[in-house]
């Protein structure tokens, strides 16, 4: 499952009808809200999944 960069949200890449494709990564989202608040601000998003997945990271 991937989340949606805005609201955190599981989306299942393989079903979802929003996704777009940012800086070579995809991006999937859980309706066209959060697709269209990512497209306005896509670095803000972009940071914030990032620091996810380093605080969801096992080392």
């Amino acid at each position: 499952m991937a989340l949606d960069p805005v609201c955190g949200m599981a989306v299942n890449p393989h079903t979802a009808v929003w996704m777009i494709w940012y800086k070579g990564t995809p991006y999937y989202f859980c309706a066209e809200a959060c697709h269209m608040a990512f497209d306005l601000h896509p670095e803000k998003y972009r940071e914030k999944a990032l620091e996810r997945r380093e605080k969801e990271a096992i080392y």
